[in-house]
């Protein structure tokens, strides 16, 4: 029940104020409603100008537009953001921007900043600019509506040209990368874990992304089916993807859980890290692959490029799959075939027999190769 203006001030607070001044304020609370002011309202408002003082700088911004990214508050009408999302961004804020930015008041941040860290993080990596300065971006226009600032620095920031990877690994080169991570000890300078190691075989062996192999849960796995769900929050195109496990997959797999000591049960993060609970981050498996190609002398190759490579061996004549069900082996979400469109969004299972032939064969070919059963 309401009784009038004092409704918007807590019974307990009343009382602890005494009466004279509960009176005062009682008749201060009416004067602003015969003339018009809603004290709800004033008060809502006094609390987003307090919250928009507290964003002094890049950081504090930043941080706050992540903690209500969480809520879903951080623009009209919003939805929260998938964690798997908030997690991306943190990294790219942790790493990319506050080293960089982080200190600067909020209103002195300059267009001309924001372009030149992107085109600092873009002359190496287009994706981790594109990420920074898409963050840069939401969270400038959550603090214009909180009226912290009043214009956004990112919004006419160019970013880099990409340069779309086209790098196929030869055999010889799957060979020396598959003898150093199964066996990291036995490369001199490698400082690698073995289950980084293990990490890396699967991502060549299943072709998934990186991250997605990296934060692979038990929960994810069904052995009798030999069949991996990740689930939608996990992948790049926010739709659940089933990837069939060919016996190598299983048998990496079973040597990452054996390595957490609960082999028998398959718990947990098969990979996780070794400094908290948590899986280890595409990141770290990225830094781990650059030093293992540098240890064995191959240059400008990336555990993304797994993808080229085994996309490239299946549809050649030595494996002669076609390039459709290629696409659905790796997850892209352009290419729905013949299908309707709801089909491929609600169909988890669709094309699992022709993935299952395409990952199987290329186990088979890659275990030639690095065997040296090929003849080569």
């Amino acid at each position: 029940m309401r009784f009038g203006p004092m409704s918007s001030m807590p019974l307990a607070k009343t009382r602890s104020i005494g009466l004279s001044k509960a009176r005062k304020l009682a008749q201060a609370a009416m004067g602003q409603v015969a003339e018009g002011v809603d004290p709800a309202k004033v008060k809502q408002q006094a609390k987003v100008t307090a919250k928009a003082k507290k964003l002094s700088t890049v950081s504090t911004l930043i941080e706050s537009y992540l903690e209500d990214a969480a809520r879903g508050r951080h623009k009209p009408n919003g939805r929260p953001k998938r964690l798997g999302t908030l997690k991306l961004e943190r990294e790219y804020f942790d790493r990319v921007i506050a080293p960089r930015l982080g200190k600067l008041p909020l209103s002195s941040l300059t267009r001309h900043d924001v372009q030149r860290l992107l085109d600092e993080v873009g002359g190496r990596a287009p994706a981790s600019a594109r990420h920074s300065r898409n963050l840069i971006r939401q969270a400038y226009n959550y603090a214009i509506r909180r009226d912290a600032a009043a214009s956004n620095p990112a919004q006419f920031a160019e970013l880099p040209r990409p340069h779309p990877r086209e790098r196929v690994l030869t055999d010889e080169e799957l060979r020396l990368i598959w003898a150093a991570a199964q066996n990291p000890a036995a490369v001199p300078g490698l400082n690698m874990s073995v289950g980084m190691g293990l990490a890396i075989c699967l991502a060549l062996v299943t072709l998934q992304r990186g991250g997605e192999v990296c934060g692979l849960h038990a929960s994810e796995l069904d052995r009798e089916a030999k069949l991996w769900t990740i689930p939608a929050e996990r992948t790049k195109n926010h739709r659940t993807h089933v990837v069939p496990l060919s016996p190598l997959a299983l048998e990496i797999l079973a040597g990452a859980f054996a390595l957490t000591g609960r082999d028998t049960s398959w718990a947990s993060f098969a990979f996780p890290s070794p400094r908290s609970d948590a899986p280890m981050t595409r990141h770290a498996l990225s830094r781990a692959m650059k030093r293992l190609t540098r240890s064995v002398g191959i240059e400008d190759a990336t555990a993304h490029d797994f993808r080229h490579t085994g996309a490239t061996n299946i549809t050649s004549e030595r494996i002669a799959i076609p390039r459709f069900v290629v696409s659905r082996v790796l997850n892209h979400i352009s290419d729905t075939g013949d299908s309707a469109v709801v089909t491929g969004v609600y169909d988890r299972n669709a094309y699992l027999p022709e993935k299952r032939r395409a990952l199987m064969a290329w186990a088979a070919l890659l275990q030639e190769i690095v065997e040296k059963r090929d003849g080569t």
